[in-house]
């Protein structure tokens, strides 16, 4: 029972801690409580393309469980975080833009309920990229990164709104991403919003790598404990 326990234990501080940084970056982007509700001067309206070095679709994938990289799908974003054990693996190809790095925002791009599901990379991400149903917003400059990212997650509806097609056959383009206009703080405030919220990403990160950690174990002492060569009747309740 304790693993499970953990397992679940950290899933529930994750989205104690996602939630906390996004009423910080609501309270402070979008209800201005650190100018009494209106709008600083310092700031301007901006678009994601503005403040962007890449808006782009992933890539066409052809898969092989032999090998080192990594494609992310759109399962794997979900509840503002990345799920790499739901991924799969694909053929090497040269590394080139569209292999995602830390700061990238991921956004689903295809289908009703999923498309307008966002998760930002909070992690290096080695030797990995993601599919042509997932667009990549890379932030042009670090200090970009933290706001870029909780813009994102905190309106999902917002870019989900931007979808073309019908019922089923939903697609978001990415010139729509690109247009999505966005409010740009003054680099002093973006410098104090990153001190709160990235050691909450940081945080994030560490419980999701503990939990692949519990689960790696489980997966190596369930066997053993069905098969008997772990005896456990002679520990104490």
């Amino acid at each position: 029972m304790v693993l499970p326990l953990l397992y679940l234990l950290h899933g529930f501080i994750n989205e104690n801690l996602l939630q906390q940084a996004l009423a910080i970056y609501k309270a402070w982007f979008c209800d201005y409580v650190l100018s009494d509700g209106v709008l600083p001067e310092s700031w301007h309206i901006t678009t994601i393309d503005a403040l962007s070095s890449l808006v782009t679709r992933g890539i066409a994938p052809k898969y092989d469980d032999s090998s080192t990289q990594i494609v992310l799908n759109q399962k794997c974003i979900r509840d503002h975080t990345i799920d790499v054990s739901l991924a799969r693996r694909h053929l090497p190809k040269k590394i080139n833009e569209k292999w995602i790095s830390k700061g990238d925002l991921l956004i689903n791009s295809t289908g009703t309920g999923t498309l307008g599901r966002v998760a930002q990379v909070w992690f290096d991400a080695n030797n990995m990229t993601v599919d042509s149903h997932v667009t990549i917003v890379r932030p042009k400059a670090p200090i970009l990164q933290s706001y870029i990212g909780f813009w994102g997650l905190s309106h999902e509806s917002e870019i989900e709104a931007q979808h073309t097609g019908s019922t089923g056959q939903t697609e978001l383009p990415r010139d729509r991403v690109k247009a999505m206009e966005l409010t740009l703080p003054d680099e002093d405030t973006l410098s104090k919003f990153n001190e709160l919220v990235i050691p909450i990403t940081e945080a994030v990160v560490s419980n999701q790598k503990e939990n692949v950690r519990l689960s790696q174990l489980r997966d190596t002492l369930l066997p053993k404990l069905m098969s008997g060569e772990i005896d456990v009747s002679e520990l104490e309740p």
